[in-house]
């Protein structure tokens, strides 16, 4: 019986801890972050919900599927810009539990120890000394677990900027059109963005971090620190494109795609104190000083081929694009400094990582059952799970991507000819699992929905698109369910003008 007491509590003590796992990966360190969902160029395209894998005759195909650019009729010049705004909010809900009454209260805020006390045991201070300090608050309870007023933190971003501009010209060729086309646009808007107050360490509940130590006793020592990552910039993509009308029926088109830019990257790791843990109900917490904050930046850069194919016909066009394996390559460069109650330590590392990124398959099929409407659906898959990463350094916290499989659908209403009236939905899957999920092979998924119009003036179009995208999922775990949401907001205007 002796033995079997000695194997349960240490199996307790880990299903509690893994509890301090945050979302996102539990906190880990910068690599690819952020750089999961590029942005839905074109305006009229976000509109129909990015579903233009199969639709032709439109500069917008440069970004979706080069066959589509062969049936351009004359000369487009594209320009347009979006006004975006995104939020993160988080609420972590924590349980108590009849192995360690108390413990939750510390990792919830509903009790602030006092310094005093640092080093004693809870239940000592609790139930022996009765110290009058020890309050514990009551929690707020009522609101939707997602909702902003049950959220812990919220943080906010936003922006004004300019999206693309894009020229297509059109040749004849033995007969037959080809149009080239060019485009220099914003590929990724990073805003990435990760916390956790209760970042503790040994994260034994969790295979990739190890199996804890233990000493006697079965005493387990274990760190508090509150954990903050930030990475914001921008990635510019200079893209040149050519489809060309095979024949009635067939399109063919070729893509070339180079990105870069830099982003602004921070994490910080700041220590709250520490626990000591121990059967029956006991523990003892102590506040200590540490912290380690690294800032600097990254470069990245790629370039990645794509080829396409349309097959048209009166009232139905399929279309696939095939965007060719490549090499995301990040350069960093930062500065940490390391502070406890006796080191102060300065580092400047550096190093270049590389991921490299699998195929991407986007299929699409679109309907013109009567003259005023058209119809479309996008499947689009990622096999993430077979990207490679070297990174410079090695890295405990850095898992894996999983598959991104997105289902893209879109419709366009025309009731005058110089009036289009659009509607879109798509669905965004995470390229991370969440801590307790059922399914170990996916993500949560963002659903976006978007609306938006278009104007034709004779000599040119004015469109207009407005979306907004909600992601919501939780990580639950034995002590705790972390209630995580992101909402995103973007509004993008533009104008295409037809030169001949």
């Amino acid at each position: 019986m002796r033995n079997i007491t000695h194997l349960i509590y240490p199996l307790l003590i880990i299903a509690f801890l893994v509890a301090t796992s945050s979302a996102q990966h539990r906190g880990d360190n910068l690599a690819f972050q952020g750089l999961a969902f590029p942005n839905e160029s074109g305006v009229k395209a976000l509109a129909m919900g990015g579903a233009y894998t199969s639709i032709s005759g439109d500069i917008n195909s440069i970004f979706h599927n080069p066959a589509g650019l062969a049936d351009v009729p004359s000369v487009q010049f594209s320009i347009s810009a979006n006004k975006y705004k995104k939020q993160w909010r988080e609420n972590q809900v924590y349980r108590t539990n009849r192995f360690f009454l108390n413990l939750p209260f510390y990792l919830e805020g509903l009790y602030v120890p006092n310094p005093a006390n640092n080093g004693q045991w809870d239940y000592d201070i609790f139930n022996r000394e009765r110290d009058s300090t020890y309050v514990v608050q009551l929690p707020d309870l009522g609101h939707p677990p997602f909702s902003k007023e049950a959220a812990d933190w919220k943080e906010n971003a936003n922006n004004f900027l300019f999206d693309q501009v894009a020229l297509a010209v059109p040749f004849k060729i033995g007969g037959r059109q080809l149009v080239v086309s060019a485009a220099y646009n914003r590929k990724y808007d990073v805003l990435d963005f990760d916390r956790n107050d209760t970042y503790l360490d040994p994260h034994i509940g969790y295979d990739e971090y190890g199996v804890a130590e233990r000493v006697a006793n079965d005493t387990l020592h274990m760190n508090w620190y509150k954990f903050m990552r930030r990475r914001t910039g921008h990635l510019r993509a200079f893209t040149l494109a050519a489809g060309y009308n095979f024949s009635k029926h067939i399109k063919l088109g070729l893509g070339m795609n180079y990105f870069a830019g830099q982003t602004e990257d921070a994490q910080y790791l700041d220590k709250v104190g520490w626990f000591d843990l121990v059967r029956n109900n006991r523990f003892r917490f102590s506040y200590d000083v540490f912290y380690s904050h690294t800032s600097g930046t990254s470069k990245f850069k790629a370039t990645q081929f794509n080829v396409g194919t349309l097959l048209k016909f009166d009232h139905f066009s399929m279309g696939l694009d095939v965007a060719l394996p490549h090499t995301l390559q990040r350069t960093w460069s930062y500065s940490t400094i390391r502070i406890d109650s006796i080191i102060v330590q300065s580092i400047a590392p550096s190093g270049e990582d590389e991921m490299q990124v699998p195929p991407t398959y986007s299929l699409g099929l679109s309907f013109n059952p009567i003259k005023p409407f058209i119809i479309s659906f996008d499947f689009e898959s990622t096999p993430y799970s077979q990207a490679k990463f070297q990174l410079a350094s090695n890295d405990s916290t850095h898992r894996n991507w999983v598959d991104q499989n997105t289902v893209r659908f879109g419709v366009e209403y025309r009731p005058m000819e110089w009036l289009s009236l659009l509607a879109g939905y798509r669905n965004l899957p995470a390229i991370f699992v969440p801590d307790g999920a059922a399914f170990k092979d996916r993500g949560p998924a963002a659903e976006s929905y978007t609306m938006g119009l278009s104007l034709n003036t004779g000599i040119g179009r004015f469109d207009i698109a407005y979306e907004i995208r909600i992601l919501k999922y939780y990580d639950s775990y034995y002590s705790n369910t972390n209630y995580a949401f992101e909402s995103f907001n973007n509004l993008l205007v533009g104008y295409t003008v037809n030169l001949q």
